[in-house]
């Protein structure tokens, strides 16, 4: 299943918001920069963990996903990353929703609990994300076909 790669500025991703920090600006003194990401987030669980997310340049092919039973925030710090997106109902994929979305760095978003996706690969050499999210289970479902960026 062929899905054209689209702009995340042009696209509406159910279950997930956006915030571009790059238009907030930053904070700065002689010896530190302070750079907010100000989106909050209500998670269930107060067992938070936070990690760094770094890919390489990859093909956006994907015969998976990946949900979780709580929000997942992340911060993206070099990019910019295409990610997939895909709704899910009844345990299953809905394959028609699936949307593979470009990320530039400077963006913050959250996805829903529940909201289907998958891990970020890079669309040029490399892409880093900060990922905060409580501690919790990442169960995968199998696509029923193979899901192609173009």
């Amino acid at each position: 299943m062929n899905v054209k790669i689209q702009d995340l500025k042009d696209v509406t991703i159910n279950g997930v918001k956006t915030l571009c920090t790059k238009s907030l600006g930053s904070y700065k003194e002689t010896f530190f920069e302070w750079t907010a990401f100000p989106m909050a987030v209500d998670f269930k669980s107060t067992r938070i963990a936070c990690g760094l997310l770094e890919g390489w340049h990859h093909t956006p092919t994907f015969n998976e996903i990946e949900y979780h039973e709580d929000a997942e925030l992340f911060y993206f710090l070099e990019g910019p990353a295409l990610m997939l997106f895909v709704d899910i109902k009844a345990g299953k994929a809905v394959m028609e929703s699936a949307q593979i979305v470009r990320i530039p760095a400077g963006t913050e978003l959250s996805i829903d609990p529940g909201k289907g996706h998958f891990v970020a690969v890079a669309e040029g050499d490399t892409m880093k994300a900060l990922v905060v999210a409580p501690v919790q289970d990442s169960p995968r479902i199998t696509l029923d076909e193979t899901v192609c960026g173009e």
